[in-house]
């Protein structure tokens, strides 16, 4: 698979980057980092994965972690609103050529930075070869100015969202314990682990009734995927209904902030704390080609369209 270039360069010798601060500002000699790439996704919409993804980075931030949420569903972004900001400016505009990135980035209220994706824009459903690589240039940059790249990804198994997985250091599934929702689930992970993908996975059940219910949900996702295809699932806790938190309203602040002492908050520190264990730390490290998630998505981008023959059985 040809992999086209934002100039007329060969993809085979895509050059490393240039320019960019935390790159080529260390000293001499100085041992490069980069960020702690965190994907979260889901197998199907409504799942309540980018409430998890908004309050999980607000909780990072306010322990002193440098946190980019990148929205990945760029033509029907929404985590702008849960992390209480109207950009001006989208990943629409930065792919149009029509803003910098520095541009299109924003501080948020409670911490987190965010890159935005387009509302409402049909166009960015489905990028086409040379605009994928010019966001995967995008989220490098990203990469070597904070500690944590938190990917809110689309839900589902689209080509796109399979590759931006592919590259990251953690996948973070979120389901319920709907049969719906567990199949999905089951179907995303199927499709990670049967194009090659071996970060390892976690999994959040949202909106449980009981702690044995996203305890039994876990059990049964985990030993239909080690069964079938092999792939070891971690559990990273659950989100108990709360029909408060659900009714929260626009402009409100996360659960994190707003109600830090209910269950729900509780609960999302609990996973933040697995996830600090699971992923042995969510901080920057050195910069290497095993671990530079640009090589890594380079690498996915040039094998076969991660989406071709994916199937969801």
């Amino acid at each position: 698979m040809h992999v086209p270039t934002d100039g007329a360069q060969d993809a085979g010798s895509v050059p490393p980057l240039r320019g960019w601060p935390g790159v080529d500002a260390a000293a001499p000699g100085a041992v490069r980092r980069q960020a702690f790439v965190l994907g979260v996704a889901s197998g199907k919409g409504g799942t309540g994965k980018s409430f998890v993804v908004s309050n999980l980075a607000v909780l990072l931030a306010g322990a002193g972690v440098r946190v980019t949420v990148v929205d990945c569903d760029f033509g029907l972004g929404s985590a702008h609103l849960l992390l209480g900001v109207n950009p001006e400016r989208t990943l629409q505009h930065y792919l149009a050529g029509k803003a910098g990135l520095d541009e299109v980035c924003v501080a948020t209220p409670h911490g987190p930075r965010l890159l935005p994706g387009g509302s409402g824009v049909s166009a960015l459903a489905s990028l086409d070869e040379a605009q994928v690589l010019r966001v995967l240039n995008a989220l490098a940059r990203l990469a070597a100015e904070c500690d944590v790249l938190l990917l809110d990804a689309p839900a589902g198994i689209a080509p796109q969202s399979l590759l931006l997985l592919l590259g990251c250091d953690l996948v973070t599934v979120v389901t319920n314990p709907e049969i719906a929702a567990m199949t999905d689930a089951y179907a995303l992970v199927k499709c990670l682990w049967m194009r090659g993908g071996r970060c390892p996975m976690g999994v959040v059940l949202n909106r449980v009734a009981s702690a044995e219910q996203g305890a039994e949900s876990f059990a049964r996702l985990a030993e239909v995927s080690r069964r079938f295809v092999g792939c070891p699932l971690h559990s990273l806790g659950h989100v108990p209904e709360d029909p408060g938190v659900r009714q929260r309203r626009l402009g409100q602040p996360p659960a994190v902030v707003g109600q830090p002492a209910s269950e729900v908050a509780c609960a999302i520190q609990g996973i933040r704390d697995r996830l600090e264990t699971l992923s042995g730390g969510l901080r920057t490290r050195p910069l290497t080609g095993a671990s530079d998630p640009r090589e890594r998505w380079l690498h996915w981008l040039r094998q076969e369209p991660p989406g071709e023959g994916a199937t969801t059985a």
